[in-house]
């Protein structure tokens, strides 16, 4: 057995039988190193959870990477493209889950009194409607697989409430161009993805209907939108460099090529950079739990030196080693952290499935982009924080152990 360990445990047995102060300072260092575990472990799900939420509904709007005309955005009618050669080797990327052609038409919206400016998405029957689908509110999803246009359109629940547009009401569109062009649609379902926005302006319609109103022919597009694979959608930069290298190698070389990638997080930097300050905001807490947690056990491990002072001289006196002595008295402490970290963690799993079940911490969606706290949670960033906080606060701990080199055997262990 480890001699280093096995003193240390009978430090750790006999404890109880020693003096109040070194009971309470060992209550408290516990106690401050679970509240310190559980408020990072809370922090961390909370950001990743503000993070998940939010890359899946700008993702869910635009797809995680978007393929328009160099120079442009897809949201355009001015520059459309035609169907590429490569497309289908595109579908077939391992990244990718699904790559739908998309037609864009601004528009202006007139209801009794109101006046709102929007902008049409055409999307066909093989577009992914998964993220509408998980957000919808009542009526049902537009259904575009016929040969005739549709008419039916899915509006967002901040339009509908804005206009006073209701299931099946008849919506009266104008579009402005060399000429003014009149449409007349029908609402057959709302959806409410809480980001105002984008889903205060966005309308889903027929691809065909959007076609004819920019007067395109059949195979002609604003772009793209791609949407990866969830374990893909980390590594959208990476992927948009495949896809750019794809078209390249596609483009024969005395053509302009036609296609050109950007990330959902390039299109939307603006809640990105909200999310990059929501990171700092975090870091620095860590540093704050974890430096409140260093120095209690700090603390703590002070007041047990100065009661094992006479201990120490013995071990000196036998030809211990200041840094073997030193490692006796890290085991100590990290009997103290371990028993804090268990309790920490539980109450940080436990609020964060409370949460993640029962949504009970309301939030203001026009500032935070969601209705509830978010959390998420993943078994890798419980073990990773736990060893990097473990390993943070034994850091800390070696600046006390340096007290016991200046301990003299000669004055410890003097018989009175």
């Amino acid at each position: 057995m480890n001699l280093y360990l096995f003193i240390a445990r009978k430090f750790t047995y006999k404890s109880a039988s020693r003096g109040q102060l070194s009971r309470i300072s060992n209550i408290i260092a516990t106690v401050s190193v679970a509240i310190s575990v559980a408020v990072i472990m809370v922090a961390i799900a909370v950001a990743n959870g503000f993070r998940a939420q939010i890359r899946e509904k700008a993702s869910g709007f635009s797809g995680d990477i978007t393929l328009s005309a160099p120079g442009t955005d897809v949201v355009n009618h001015l520059y459309p493209v035609k169907v590429p050669a490569y497309i289908e080797e595109l579908r077939r990327m391992p990244q990718v889950e699904s790559v739908g052609g998309v037609a864009y038409r601004s528009g202006i919206l007139k209801s009794t009194g109101h006046i709102q400016g929007v902008v049409f998405k055409g999307v066909d029957s093989c577009y992914n409607r998964n993220f509408f689908a998980a957000h919808l509110i009542c009526g049902s999803l537009p259904d575009y697989s016929a040969d005739t246009l549709s008419s039916d359109i899915l509006i967002s629940k901040t339009l509908s409430d804005a206009l006073g547009y209701g299931l099946d009401d008849k919506v009266f569109a104008y579009f402005v161009g060399e000429d003014v062009t009149f449409r007349i649609f029908n609402v057959c379902g709302i959806y409410d993805a809480i980001l105002e926005e984008l889903d205060s302006k966005l309308i889903i319609a027929d691809i065909g209907l959007i076609r004819d109103v920019n007067g395109w022919d059949g195979d002609m597009l604003s772009g793209y939108e791609i949407i990866l694979k969830r374990k893909y959608r980390n590594e959208t930069s990476g992927t948009a460099l495949d896809v750019e290298n794809l078209i390249l190698e596609s483009t024969p070389e005395d053509e302009p090529y036609t296609l050109l990638p950007s990330t959902v997080e390039e299109r939307f930097y603006v809640l990105y950079d909200w999310l990059r300050l929501l990171d700092v905001n975090v870091l620095i807490l860590l540093a704050l739990m974890i430096a409140v947690a260093g120095f209690n056990m700090v603390s703590g491990l002070l007041i047990i030196l100065f009661e094992r002072i006479s201990q120490i001289g013995l071990l000196k006196a036998v030809g211990m080693k200041n840094s073997n002595i030193a490692k006796i008295f890290l085991y100590r402490a990290s009997f103290t952290v371990l028993k804090g970290f268990l309790p920490g963690n539980i109450i940080a799993l436990a609020f964060c499935f409370l949460e993640w079940k029962f949504k009970f911490i309301p939030l203001d969606a026009e500032n935070y982009f969601v209705n509830h706290v978010p959390v998420c949670l993943e078994w890798e960033t419980v073990v990773v924080v736990n060893l990097a906080a473990f390993a943070a606060i034994m850091v800390i701990l070696l600046v006390p152990c340096h007290l016991i080199s200046r301990i003299s055997p000669a004055k410890t262990l003097v018989v009175k």
